[in-house]
């Protein structure tokens, strides 16, 4: 006879009186904590050391907001809209892919040059060299490396600097830098390692997998999202596409006109 249904978890339980976090009361836990540790906690099962908390909290400081993005368009268009907070909100969650957000893209990228490295009996920076030469004889694209909007992230810079500050690098860090190394002479430029790439390499380091660092990516992009929501409900007039604004509107009948249109002529049924 098979029992009666319920959740079963490793997260979190509660009663009446009580609610236990991966075994911790949440009142123990509140106020001594920060919000970054939490995240650690809930995510992983365990408390980070202070330089993982420290490193954690500071890579979600340093990705949570970047002004206009896909994420934060999206977001900003769902609420225009007439979404609410949430909704607006999950369509810009909905808006990180690919090639947006991406730590934990990298973070495999970065993993396979580890395993590379072991299965073929090579140092990492010979597998690393190897992996960019091989990408781009295949013309992929490099996930973590190269930024549209900067020439070199400066969030990455934050980043390395601090990892290294904190003891956090290690073997990843190390593979990544490898590779940015290899861009020189495989690409005949540096190709510089951008935040997300930097985010995916610190926390491999840390002991975060992809698919977690994927989870920090939009839990802190997340406020990002919010502000940009709250901000366009109350300082825009929705759908923009108005004529009276002071700049052209991105809906406006004006970016809709035949000039803009690249279809097939007028046609007769």
């Amino acid at each position: 006879m098979k029992k009666p249904f319920a959740w079963e978890t490793g997260i979190a339980w509660k009663n009446k009186d009580r609610i236990v976090v991966r075994g911790y009361d949440v009142n123990a836990l509140t106020g001594n904590i920060s919000f970054a540790e939490h995240f650690h906690l809930v995510l992983r099962g365990e408390l980070p050391t202070p330089e993982a908390g420290r490193m954690t909290d500071a890579i979600m400081v340093n990705m949570a907001e970047h002004a206009m993005s896909p994420s934060s368009a999206t977001v900003r268009f769902a609420t225009s809209g007439g979404a609410d907070l949430n909704a607006a909100v999950a369509a810009g969650v909905a808006g990180i892919g690919r090639l947006h957000g991406t730590a934990d893209r990298p973070a495999e990228m970065f993993l396979g040059v580890a395993e590379r490295a072991e299965r073929d009996g090579l140092p990492d920076a010979e597998a690393a060299a190897k992996v960019v030469r091989e990408m781009r004889e295949r013309r992929e694209r490099m996930p973590g490396f190269h930024h549209a909007q900067h020439i070199r992230d400066p969030r990455t810079v934050r980043l390395l600097g601090l990892s290294d500050e904190l003891g956090v690098t290690g073997r990843y860090v190390t593979i990544a830098r490898a590779m940015e190394d290899a861009t020189e002479e495989v690409f005949g430029r540096r190709i510089w390692l951008n935040g997300p790439g930097s985010m995916g390499c610190v926390g491999l380091d840390m002991g975060y997998e992809p698919l977690q660092l994927k989870a920090m990516f939009i839990v802190c992009r997340s406020l990002s999202l919010c502000a940009h929501s709250i901000e366009e409900v109350t300082r825009e007039k929705g759908w923009r596409a108005s004529d009276n604004s002071d700049m052209v509107q991105p809906l406006s009948l004006e970016m809709q006109g035949p000039d803009h249109y690249d279809g097939p002529a007028d046609r007769t049924l």
